[in-house]
């Protein structure tokens, strides 16, 4: 505050009262003038030392793996640009390794001690990463849970500690093109509404083949699992313990090998070769893996539409939701895991996880803020309908569900090859789970 006082004239006495007050307030302005002086490094700007401290916090070497390919990379290394451009005082290298190689090179490294800070991996592999000491686990207050979808927060646990970030989720879908839809239906001379709608249950699926609608399928025991749920099979609780209805998977079994003698029902074992055909317009339906739909839409060029899988009369099916999480390795130093949280809080803040959609439409956001207009993004909001239904594999379970889902798949091909009755299956299946359950129960 600023004062001009008037100049003393002879004739004028001040006194001595009033001069004290007067000097007093000086003295008072001065005084708070030094001590705000003293204390400015804490109120107002920091010092030079704190301020290159706090630019510190976001500075060194981050290396990355993971392994998406094709459109789903470029995706991904557009939002590290994004965070690069935030933080340019950061030196991020990000590798794309694909899929069946990344863990077994991760592997080999991390046993050198080397490997990258952080690394995209499907929760379901938290368990045998921990058990070779791979990875650190996370500390509870690095970042808010609670923002993360319940499903994908139980995935990413493993014995009451958190040892993964979730990124994004995936499940399986049908696909369909809608431009043979409209072609076939001319043909057939059936070109009303029904017709080119995708089908809501397995017997208008089957009803829609033999109107020469051509149908893909992997005939595989998880690539299939989906269709347990929709004849009321169940393999988990509702806490997501292993307990095992397969009746259902009997009669799926059943509906399956009787589809494989339609001539438009394709079941291969092979993705790839599926995922070829579809994109060359041999197939009109396709149950794809949402990770698939970057690339289609760009081999279908726009003619890609995607519906909920067809479920039976009484139960919708039950895909599994697969959840991809980022991983801390063992051997980053501290510095190294605080740039990496900052790059996961960066990635699945609810404005990047909308721009993700907004990209690929391809993954369902893990962040439960992640809003999006249904209308504009129909393949998305197919993909959140979807998960409603899916089934989770419980992370702290994985040990008993590999073995398991390994018996499964030899009795799936050994029943589709009529080696065995879908019975006999499910009865084998059943044994198997509950020899799994009593020896967990025994250790």
């Amino acid at each position: 505050m600023n004062r001009s006082y008037p100049k003393t004239h002879p004739q004028k006495i001040i006194r001595l009262n009033q001069l004290s007050r007067f000097l007093g307030l000086k003295m008072w302005w001065a005084l708070l003038a030094v001590v705000l002086t003293a204390c400015g490094q804490n109120l107002g700007e920091p010092s030079r030392d704190r301020l290159g401290e706090l630019q510190g916090e976001l500075q060194g070497k981050l290396s990355l793996w993971h392994p998406f390919e094709r459109e789903n990379a470029q995706i991904f290394d557009s939002f590290l640009n994004n965070f690069l451009q935030l933080h340019p005082e950061i030196d991020l290298v990000s590798e794309s390794i694909p899929q069946s190689q990344i863990m077994g090179r991760f592997t080999q490294q991390q046993n050198a001690g080397l490997g990258p800070t952080v690394m995209v991996a499907f929760a379901r592999q938290i368990p045998e990463m921990v058990k070779k000491k791979q990875i650190q686990a996370i500390d509870n207050n690095a970042l808010n849970f609670s923002d993360f979808l319940p499903p994908t927060r139980f995935q990413a646990q493993y014995r009451r500690q958190i040892y993964g970030i979730p990124l994004a989720s995936n499940l399986r879908v049908l696909c369909y093109n809608p431009a043979k839809l409209k072609n076939q239906a001319k043909k057939s001379k059936k070109e009303d509404k029904a017709s080119i709608q995708p089908p809501k249950t397995l017997a208008e699926l089957v009803e829609r083949s033999r109107q020469g609608y051509t149908v893909g399928m992997v005939s595989a025991f998880e690539d299939t699992f989906w269709g347990m749920g929709s004849f009321g099979g169940k393999f988990f609780d509702a806490q997501g313990l292993v307990m095992p209805q397969l009746q259902g998977w009997e009669k799926w079994l059943l509906w399956i090998k009787q589809a494989q003698n339609e001539p438009n029902i394709v079941l291969l074992r092979n993705r790839d070769l599926l995922h070829r055909a579809f994109a060359q317009g041999k197939l009109t339906y396709y149950v794809c893996d949402s990770t698939e739909i970057s690339s289609l839409k760009n081999e279908l060029q726009g003619k890609l539409k995607i519906a909920p899988l067809p479920g039976g009369p009484n139960h919708p099916p039950t895909p599994i939701l697969y959840t991809r999480v980022l991983v801390l390795n063992r051997s980053a130093s501290p510095r190294e895991a605080q740039l990496a949280l900052q790059l996961a809080k960066f990635m699945t803040n609810p404005e990047q996880q909308v721009k993700g959609v907004v990209a690929s439409q391809t993954f369902i956001p893990t962040h439960y803020q992640a809003k999006f207009n249904a209308r504009l993004f129909p393949i998305e909001a197919v993909l959140i309908k979807q998960s409603q239904t899916a089934v989770t594999l419980p992370t702290n379970a994985i040990a008993q569900i590999t073995p398991i889902f390994e018996q499964g798949e030899l009795l799936y091909q050994q029943a589709i090859a009529g080696e065995i009755t879908p019975s006999q299956a499910a009865l084998r299946l059943t044994k198997t789970i509950n020899q799994q359950i009593y020896q967990n129960v025994k250790e």
